[in-house]
């Protein structure tokens, strides 16, 4: 398996948890109560202090090196706060006001802030291919979202505004690491900043006066959220987007849409009408699209 398709792979499969923790905080927020600023800090300082720890375990030497170098340091908190905290806060709150397939369809909209980036960055315009991949993954998002209406959207203006942020959050959060990510892997950026960002969240939000009940299931979903929806997702879909560029690991993430449905129509007994299928179909087709480009491209 050549490098390209690896990053194809890997970006796929960190998109596929994501759709699995939407569900999952949807769940909690809807059905358990959850509130949607103690659950975001629960997955950022989580995910860092075992991402770190591992860094510490088996990468030490590394974590040293990173840690004496301040440009790569500021470099990862501006990261954590603007990327990852903003992320996690903004699609969590953006579930919490419609449902988990429609804030991440939503967030999605990413691709055309990330595109338009790197076309200017590049000084050129999108490629044949990515105009394609890039006009189904607007039609799907548009048919999902407003069920073909011009005028009218199946959300409130609060879920719609908070699935606007996640958009521009995501798409901060693919672009700011990119050179972190070149020079220093996928784990150890992730790790410190999510820990820095769960740091700084806490403290803005002040967490600690939100008051939270616990039994066994809202602990054990709590762990998947953190586990596969946090930790793996982000390290799979950081790694995969360094090794296929962010215009295209960003396209190849709209997998995410998909699984989050889906999980939401078997687990939360969601209904989707024709029009959601038809919309799932153009995201999917998306993920085909990018994932046959020419090896030159990659």
């Amino acid at each position: 398996m050549n490098q390209y398709m690896k990053g194809v792979l890997c970006t796929i499969i960190g998109g596929a948890c994501w759709g699995i923790s939407g569900t999952c905080g949807e769940y909690l927020c809807t059905y358990r109560g959850m509130d949607t600023r103690v659950l975001t800090d629960m997955r950022l300082l989580g995910a860092g202090i075992i991402l770190c720890i591992f860094l510490a375990c088996r990468e030490r030497k590394k974590l040293q090196e990173f840690l004496h170098t301040p440009k790569a340091l500021i470099h990862c908190i501006i990261f954590g706060v603007c990327g990852l905290m903003f992320t996690q806060f903004a699609y969590l709150t953006a579930i919490s006001k419609t449902n988990a397939g429609t804030a991440t369809v939503l967030q999605y909209l990413s691709a055309i802030i990330v595109l338009l980036v790197v076309c200017v960055k590049n000084r050129k315009l999108p490629v044949l291919r990515e105009n394609i991949a890039i006009i189904s993954c607007l039609l799907g998002t548009f048919l999902v979202a407003t069920h073909g209406s011009f005028t009218s959207l199946y959300i409130s203006k609060e879920g719609l505004l908070w699935g606007m942020l996640a958009a521009l959050a995501a798409a901060l959060y693919i672009l700011i690491p990119q050179k972190l990510l070149s020079e220093w892997g996928s784990i150890l950026p992730v790790g410190i900043g999510m820990l820095s960002g769960g740091i700084a969240f806490f403290i803005l939000m002040r967490v600690w006066k939100i008051s939270v009940q616990f039994d066994l299931i809202t602990a054990l979903i709590t762990v998947v959220i953190v586990l596969v929806g946090t930790v793996l997702a982000f390290t799979m879909f950081l790694k995969g987007t360094n090794m296929v560029g962010p215009a295209r690991g960003n396209m190849l993430g709209c997998v995410e849409p998909l699984v989050a449905t889906i999980c939401s129509a078997v687990f939360l007994k969601t209904v989707f009408k024709a029009m959601d299928l038809i919309g799932f179909a153009f995201i999917i087709a998306t993920v085909f699209i990018l994932a046959k480009a020419e090896k030159t491209k990659a």
